[in-house]
């Protein structure tokens, strides 16, 4: 009996906690267009508060300054951020509503999702005095939590920032990929970028060599030229292959010749490559090459890339192209008119 009653107790109890906190949600969401109207004054009108001020005008939004009525505030300033919206006074908001604290708090806080917000968060409102916060969790046994700090620690730290990058040892993912991307900009902006050649000669790990050059063709990243051109001879195709399209990027056409030599005895990832990085180029030298190989290849998707260089490499190309329309028929005919007008079906 006793335990029937307890139970009953319990579910009243929870049903209680959950109806007040959906209240509490629904109040705070309901807010949300006067804590922007409060903070765009702050940061974009110039409008003047003391620390003090500040606290108590948002404390007269919300009614109570706490774990979740914070989060609404984080979640108004990281959108302005994302937004890139431009203020001298970020780090006055964050200061007057003690949010340093709320994150630090949800740092040390048992919900590995209530980390992963503070990681994302102390990024995009650029709280760098996180990283030693951060690098506690670099270690963790949790893989999420462990990749999300080593990402953030990237972004967060001045010191050694790239420290993490010997220690990769599993593929990235996507969401990998787009996250260090966004910590390699913030570097970049700060000026602090370094050049990624050492990691590119010396990880083992092939995903993180792949996205590394990636970026080094984003950043435009010079002195790299000879790491490229060894990992020309990488044993993984695709490492290859994104060497050859960082060529392409960084434009050193003087490696134009090597990759045309080289065509034959790739795979197809590595030639789509080399005939990316050709129309990249655009030196006028390779025409004959691309009419040769379009003739030879009997992959549609690698032959309609072969056919949309030709047809932007130079005027030159324009002219090839549409003497090589004239004098195809069926399927090749076919792409060839695809590729110059695209949004419209042949048959």
């Amino acid at each position: 009996m006793f335990f029937i009653v307890a139970s009953i107790a319990l579910v009243i109890t929870i049903y209680t906690i959950r109806k007040k906190h959906n209240k509490t949600q629904r109040f705070l969401k309901e807010k949300v267009p006067e804590i922007k109207k409060l903070f765009e004054a702050v940061l974009f009108e110039n409008e003047k508060y003391d620390e003090v001020e500040l606290f108590e005008r948002f404390k007269n939004i919300v009614e109570e300054v706490n774990r979740e009525s914070l989060n609404y505030a984080v979640d108004v300033l990281v959108g302005f951020k994302n937004e890139n919206r431009k203020s001298d006074q970020y780090n006055f908001v964050i200061k007057s509503l003690g949010i340093i604290e709320h994150l630090e708090a949800k740092f040390d806080s048992r919900s590995n999702s209530e980390k992963i917000d503070a990681f994302q968060e102390a990024f995009v409102l650029n709280l760098n005095k996180f990283d030693s916060k951060v690098l506690t969790h670099a270690y963790s046994r949790n893989s999420q939590i462990r990749t999300e700090a080593r990402n953030s620690y990237l972004a967060l730290s001045s010191n050694d920032p790239y420290r993490f990058f010997d220690e990769y040892d599993t593929s990235l993912t996507k969401w990998d990929e787009i996250e260090l991307m966004q910590y390699l900009k913030l570097q970049s902006q700060r000026g602090n970028l370094e050049g990624l050649g050492k990691w590119i000669n010396y990880s083992k790990n092939d995903s993180l060599v792949i996205f590394l050059i990636k970026m080094v063709g984003y950043f435009k990243q010079k002195g790299i030229d000879e790491i490229l051109l060894e990992k020309l001879d990488d044993d993984n195709a695709k490492v290859r292959a994104e060497a050859i399209l960082t060529l392409g990027e960084l434009g050193i056409k003087d490696t134009e010749q090597t990759l045309i030599d080289r065509y034959y005895t790739e795979p197809e990832v590595c030639q789509v490559a080399i005939v990316k990085t050709i129309k990249k180029f655009n030196t006028g030298k390779s025409l004959k090459f691309l009419q040769e190989i379009f003739n030879e290849t009997n992959n549609i998707d690698t032959k309609k890339i072969i056919a949309e260089a030709i047809l932007n490499y130079s005027y030159e190309g324009k002219i090839a192209f549409q003497n090589l329309k004239n004098s195809l028929k069926g399927f090749d005919l076919t792409i060839l008119k695809h590729i110059e007008t695209p949004l419209i079906k042949y048959k």
